[in-house]
């Protein structure tokens, strides 16, 4: 059906690129940021094992059963080896490093060796042969062995320096094994043992190997052994160049295929070494994350399937007299429908190239997301189109399919007289209302919130989607089920839209003149030509302030967990220790800041000193020892956590919750009782303890105990670095548990840094300023680089990179929409507007009557959207805790709502509002009275 109007046509071609955009993006992001996360595994492996980054290593055994092997046949595997993975993985072999090796061998020196029988053996041995080793090793006495292919005389070999050492060998010692004699020709050792192309250590590899060339291995060893090899050995280097990361499950699929070739080539072949762990781990991690986030994209691609199903029906409107008439004169329904299909796949196929370059554009977003509506900047994601699928591309399509072929269902069917019934009063109401469909979709979010809060169980099967337990922002039930909640919610406030109107029409008949009444009367007499534009204002607007909502609180949450867990900016413990910088922590774990290390201090530097350090704001001291306490029913192990009281709350990180008495009281309550104790809320109500009562302790200080009566001053919930124990943990004054203020040890030490504080460079600092050859400054807490950390990972940028493109995407399409559906209103009620006029109505009261109906629709459609997201985001957002930490979080979970989001949104829907209003006036200014009389419905 040809287009008259480019702009409905521009439009159904955004919405259509919205849908599958979102569809393109999700897979590259999370192939993407898979495939970093296993560039940075495999790299971390090749770091810790010394190996090439892409490489895979195979061995074999001989058995007596199994055919004789020669280093012909050897060299056929590494061949088949080379090949396959060239044609199984599509990768190209760099280098492959062959590794043969006999039985070990008793070998008897020809001369007497100390007092040693001459029938005992001096050493046990095998001969090696790996044609590298001359490369990648230095001769320390004599020369490497040349190739031997006679078939007399003793066969040359070199042996390590330390296998040279142990067993007392020189240049030219000669030993026997039966027929054979061995002579060393040279003594070696590695140039560099981590090395990669050594696969094992030498010194591991080598220890009781003499080396010996491969023609010599060839030709002597074959005619005096009935088995040459042993054991042999290929390890394939793979050009790490060529290798593509989004082909990760190609990859794996070609190792397990390789090595079945392998088995049936070389039965006994085993590899050892491989990526294919890797690999496996990738292709779950982008499945888990590309299943994440299309969940939680979902409802963003309901949005542009509304939109896209509002330009479609925009469209029908416009010709839906031109297709009654088309089914009066004898065109059959499937030829419509016939029309609307290939209409609806001629603008599918124009948007696929710019939904690639969207989807693109959207992945970087999305990669680039630092926070909610924050963004930084990742070079070393690279994007890549080679995670996409076709096949979700292909459903996509045939969804928005449907969506512009609904609209042409009905009208298809329509005659002329029944389209002019329909035009006077609709009757026929939404295909969502008349099955019900918003009471469907309520189900999933009353499961959920009767399930999260414990009053309803989880059916068995729907609790597979949730996440195990501390998978963060991996719980698809909790993000799903707000989104389909919102929606039913909006939905049914629709159903209620006539009885609204009905209402306020009794309130607008006592407004004098006739422009009000005809606003309302157009609302309630066509409620169904509003619906979809209203739909897409109300969903979007709701899904936006649950969107912000829940990002504000888990943005939140990250870093009040992560400063709860340090206690401040930066924690660190500082030592002088006599001899310098050591690895004085191995095996150390301890809930206390004193260890014997303190022992060893010849001087602290001052708490002023740090403060003159330029990167640091505050300081305070903090120590923890361990002790007992008592109230009268025996003895009860504490933590006793000593602060400054003056410092501490300009460091420490605080809430008001954490207590029920604020921060400066519990303060103020320490300094006027300087035994004063402050103890755990719930250990004070268990055991009847009151402020004012009194508690004998005994703190372990080192070797010593120190009696202490203490007066309990106060109560905490949370305190900075206190989890629940079985042991309490009590805060005190530090000075307290000391006799005298200089004999305070055994703290860390708290700093609150600058906005542009560099950690690594104080910490030099702070080492110079100590004395850089005897200080060990050991990091306690980081909360600046946890947080940093926590941000990076992927599934936390993934989602907030959904929320933030959904929000944009919330913002653009219902604003498009309604101005698009304000257009197609005006078009179609042209004669209407052009008789009213004709009957005496002026242009001011026409402006009222249009203004009127497009703030009432808008005012309702952003007043039950924003009340929706409210609702959704009070009702869910709390359950989020649940994924977000294992077990009751620390801190408690902080609801934050995303009111200032939620007030831009409205502004901009306002603004909206206000375009499409001087549109209007602007349109009915210009509007000749004569010509919509007289040509009609032509126009």
């Amino acid at each position: 059906m040809k287009n008259n109007h480019k702009l409905g046509t521009v439009l159904a071609i955004l919405g259509i690129v919205a849908v599958l955009g979102m569809v393109v993006c999700v897979p590259i992001f999370s192939h993407s940021v898979s495939g970093q996360v296993l560039r940075q595994q495999l790299e971390q492996k090749a770091l810790t094992t010394r190996r090439y980054l892409f490489s895979m290593h195979m061995y074999y055994i001989e058995s007596r059963s199994a055919p004789r092997s020669d280093i012909a046949k050897v060299h056929s595997i590494a061949r088949f080896i080379e090949d396959k993975t060239r044609s199984l993985m599509g990768l190209p072999v760099e280098k492959i490093i062959i590794k043969v090796q006999s039985g070990t061998l008793g070998l008897r020196s020809v001369k007497p060796r100390g007092n040693t029988s001459p029938d005992d053996p001096w050493m046990v041995m095998s001969f090696i042969s790996q044609e590298n080793v001359p490369k990648l090793a230095e001769i320390v006495e004599g020369e490497w062995p040349a190739p031997d292919t006679s078939s007399s005389g003793p066969i040359r070999v070199a042996v390590m320096e330390s296998t040279a050492d142990e067993y007392f060998l020189n240049i030219g010692d000669r030993f026997r094994y039966g027929p054979m004699e061995v002579e060393i020709a040279g003594i070696w050792r590695p140039i560099d043992p981590n090395n990669p192309e050594w696969f094992e250590l030498p010194s591991t590899g080598f220890a009781n190997g003499m080396w010996i060339p491969e023609e010599t291995y060839q030709t002597r060893l074959g005619t005096l052994f009935e088995r040459p090899i042993f054991y042999a050995s290929w390890y394939v280097v793979i050009d790490e160049k060529k290798v593509q990361f989004a082909q990760a499950p190609k990859y794996a699929r070609g190792i397990v295929q390789l090595n079945n070739e392998l088995v049936r080539v070389l039965p006994g072949i085993t590899t050892d070494y491989s990526p294919q762990e890797a690999l496996v781990t990738y292709q779950q991690r982008a499945d888990a994350l590309t299943t994440l986030f299309y969940a939680v994209g979902g409802p963003m691609v309901v949005l542009a399937l509304l939109f896209i199903s509002l330009t479609a029906n925009i469209s029908m409107q416009q010709y839906e007299q031109e297709i009654a008439t088309m089914r009066g004169r004898g065109t059959s329904w499937a030829q419509v429908a016939g029309l609307n299909i290939i209409e609806s796949v001629i603008l599918i196929t124009a948007a696929i190239l710019p939904s690639l370059l969207v989807g693109w554009l959207a992945a970087g977003i999305m990669g680039s997301t630092l926070s909610f509506l924050k963004f930084t900047t990742r070079h070393e994601l690279r994007l890549t189109f080679q995670g996409v699928n076709f096949f979700w591309l292909f459903l996509a399509g045939l969804l928005i399919l449907v969506a512009r072929f609904m609209p042409t269902l009905g009208i298809s069917r329509t005659t002329i007289v029944r389209l002019k019934q329909e035009q006077a009063r609709g009757a026929r109401k939404p295909l969502w209302e008349r099955f019900y469909l918003d009471f469907g979709l309520l189900l999933p979010g009353i499961y959920a919130y009767l399930t999260q809060s414990g009053i309803a169980k989880p059916v068995k099967f729907l609790s597979n989607l949730e996440a195990a337990g501390g998978e963060q922002y991996r719980d698809i039930l909790l993000f799903v089920a707000p989104a389909l909640f919102a929606m039913a919610l909006c939905m049914i406030s629709l159903r209620v839209l006539p009885l609204i109107t009905r209402v306020l029409a009794i309130a607008f008949d006592r407004i004098p003149g006739v422009w009000a009444y005809l606003s309302i009367q157009q609302i309630a007499r066509r409620p169904q030509d509003h619906a979809s534009a209203l739909l897409l204002i109300m969903i979007s607007l709701s899904l936006a302030i649950f969107s912000a909502s829940s990002a504000k609180t888990l943005d939140q949450w990250l870093h009040d967990s992560q400063y709860y867990k340090a206690g401040s900016d930066l924690a660190i413990h500082e030592y002088v220790v006599q001899g310098g910088e050591q690895n004085v922590f191995s095996g150390q774990s301890s809930s206390t800041t004193l260890s014997e290390l303190d022992l060893n201090v010849d001087s602290y530097i001052s708490m002023e000193e740090h403060l003159r350090l330029p990167s640091v704001e505050a300081v305070t001291r903090v120590g923890k020892y361990p002790g007992t306490f008592s109230y009268g029913v025996g003895e009860q192990r504490a933590i006793f956590m000593g602060i400054d009281r003056l410092d501490f709350p300009k460091v420490a990180f605080l809430r008001d919750d954490f207590a029920r008495q604020s921060m400066g009281e519990l303060m103020n309550a320490l300094a006027l009782e300087p035994m004063g104790v402050i103890v755990p809320r719930e250990l004070a109500e268990k055991v009847g303890l009151r402020i004012g009562d009194h508690l004998l302790s005994s703190v372990s200080i080192l070797d010593q105990a120190v009696e202490r009566d203490l007066v309990i001053v106060g109560t905490y919930d949370y305190f900075p670095t206190v989890f629940p124990d079985k042991d309490p943990t009590l805060i005190v004054n530090l000075e307290a548990l000391f006799d005298i203020p200089d004999a305070v040890m055994g703290y860390d030490i708290w700093l609150k840094l600058r906005p542009d504080a560099d950690v690594n460079i104080l910490l030099l600092q702070l080492r110079k300023l100590i004395g850089q050859e005897r200080a060990v400054v050991k990091v306690q807490g980081n909360a600046l680089e946890e947080v940093r950390k926590s941000m990076d990972q992927p599934e936390r940028v993934g989602l907030f990179g959904v929320l933030n493109v959904g929000f944009i995407a919330t913002g653009l399409m219902p604003g498009i929409g309604f101005v698009l559906y304000s257009y197609a209103s005006l078009r179609r009620r042209f004669i209407q507007l052009g008789i009213l006029q004709a009957v005496g109505m002026s242009v001011r009261q026409l402006i009222g009557y249009l203004a009127l109906e497009q703030s009432l629709l808008m005012g309702l459609a952003i007043g039950s959207g924003a009340l929706i997201g409210l609702v959704t985001s009070n009702l869910f957002v709390p359950f989020l805790q649940i994924g977000a930490s294992p077990g009751k979080p620390i801190p408690p979970f902080e609801v934050l709502i995303g009111w200032s989001e939620s007030a831009w949104l409205s502004l901009g829907f306002a603004v909206v509002l206000f375009l499409t209003m001087f549109g209007t006036i602007w349109y009915l200014a210009r509007m000749k009275v004569f010509q919509a009389v007289k040509m009609g419905e032509t126009l």
